[in-house]
């Protein structure tokens, strides 16, 4: 019984080594979502549900058009719709008349996440076989996680357009290819300079740096986000993400007693601004906006989904966060029929603005956030 899941941007890679990892060979690796995959999704979704369910559930009839009998895709009680993405989109599939086994993967029990990969995916392994595939599983999402991170950056800078993307592309093979431990952590040691001795840049000091945040799948799905990150890398720009799926499984760094993960971070600096979790990842997106710009990035893009409550809510923060802390920040909305020219258009405008404040800074915006609030931390949402 052939195997998928959701295209998912690198992470795709992620899921690849995952089902291998657990002793799977009949796996049917999903294809980048296409305008027919958009069209597919909005035809039998709900009209005004978010774009992801309807990208995810174009992949999945496609998938099964071409063989799949299980589909699995990860879930949980989120504050938000998505909580209602797999059970919705089974009914669907079933009205449909596909037949095929659904596998909902609950981000927010790990141990339910070990107790489903035995039982539902693997191939009859012990837990403790199922454990050390989610541990390689979560080390090659760092590396993943790193390769991208590396190809934001030369992408900005090199000399030989495409290289870098041909250099991430072989690099995303051999972790995927990896086996064990040792290998992955040597591996992750000499990633870097992979990068520097393949690919020659320009001598740069200070390129425009932005962050690019927002709704999970928008953010890591080149084929929603309209290759954001690629094109903001064609203007010269290095761009950098915090949004990873590492947060829900990385049981080493999220049962770390030393270290709080970067989401629980942002959290914490939003809290006076948006006190409460409403989903999406939209209170992370007004503490990262606070964290990278006192790192010193020049700007930040917020993305997400049309519909989307949570981030709606977090948009109409964002302008008070870009006064008070001096940081330009546009918000993007997409769905299955944003065109790409007024998407450029805007990216350019954005780009031009950027220089032209580093270049003739204004007036520092003030670091804290306003008296009424220091002692009241409410949140600004009524």
């Amino acid at each position: 019984m052939p195997i998928t899941f959701p295209h998912f941007g690198s992470l795709t890679y992620v899921f690849e080594s995952l089902v291998k990892e657990l002793g799977r060979t009949d796996v049917i690796l999903p294809k980048p979502p296409s305008r027919k995959t958009a069209q597919l999704g909005a035809r039998y979704g709900p009209e005004y549900i978010c774009t992801p369910f309807k990208m995810t559930l174009g992949t999945f009839i496609e998938s099964l058009e071409k063989g799949a009998d299980e589909l699995a895709i990860g879930g949980c009680q989120a504050y938000c719709r998505f909580g209602y993405y797999w059970p919705v989109q089974k009914l669907i599939l079933e009205d449909l008349g596909y037949k095929f086994r659904f596998i909902h993967i609950d981000y927010d029990h790990p141990l339910e996440i070990l107790r489903t990969l035995k039982k539902e995916i693997s191939n009859n392994y012990s837990y403790a076989q199922t454990l050390r595939a989610a541990r390689i599983t979560w080390l090659k999402n760092r590396l993943t996680d790193l390769v991208d991170e590396l190809l934001y950056k030369y992408r900005a800078l090199e000399v030989e357009k495409g290289l870098a993307e041909r250099v991430a592309h072989k690099c995303y093979r051999k972790i995927v290819a990896l086996e064990g431990a040792k290998a992955i952590r040597k591996y992750q040691k000499i990633l870097p300079d992979i990068f520097v001795s393949e690919i020659e840049i320009r001598n740069e000091s200070n390129p425009l740096r932005v962050m690019i945040n927002g709704e999970i799948y928008v953010v890591l799905e080149p084929s929603l986000n309209v290759n954001v990150h690629k094109r903001m890398n064609e203007l010269g720009v290095v761009t950098k993400s915090p949004t990873t799926l590492r947060r829900f499984y990385d049981l080493g760094q999220k049962w770390n007693p030393f270290k709080l993960m970067d989401y629980k971070i942002a959290d914490k600096m939003a809290k006076p601004y948006i006190a409460h979790r409403c989903g999406g990842e939209a209170q992370e997106a007004i503490g990262e906006t606070i964290i990278y710009k006192k790192q010193g990035f020049d700007g930040v893009i917020h993305l997400y989904p049309f519909t989307c409550l949570p981030h709606i809510a977090s948009k109409n923060i964002l302008p008070q966060i870009s006064r008070l802390y001096d940081i330009p920040v546009l918000s993007l909305v997409v769905d299955e029929q944003t065109g790409e020219a007024g998407f450029q258009t805007r990216l350019e405008a954005f780009v031009d603005l950027l220089a032209r404040k580093r270049k003739y800074p204004s007036r520092k915006g003030k670091d804290l956030m306003p008296e009424t609030m220091q002692n009241n931390p409410v949140s600004l949402v009524k």
